[in-house]
């Protein structure tokens, strides 16, 4: 996977597996791929609840949306001592 850069800072990779993970459970997808571009990542997968149930969606997450989901993430954790 490519890195995941905001300046000079580097995003660490179990950090963009621990963020991309919680947005497949918010979106209830299953059978997740997960395609990786020059822009960020694109999220295929099965929906798992509702009017759409069985049908397949797909999402574009940019490198600033994957920032974000990273700072709601640590903002919902707490901040650490």
């Amino acid at each position: 996977m490519q890195r995941i850069m905001r300046g000079e800072v580097e995003m660490p990779f179990a950090e963009i597996l621990r963020v991309i993970g919680q947005f497949i459970d918010r979106t209830n997808l299953s059978e997740v791929r997960i395609l990786e571009t020059d822009e960020g990542l694109i999220l295929q997968g099965l929906v798992m609840t509702g009017e759409r149930a069985g049908e397949r969606d797909t999402y574009q997450l940019t490198t600033d949306e994957i920032w974000e989901l990273l700072r709601d993430a640590r903002t919902k954790r707490g901040k650490r001592i």
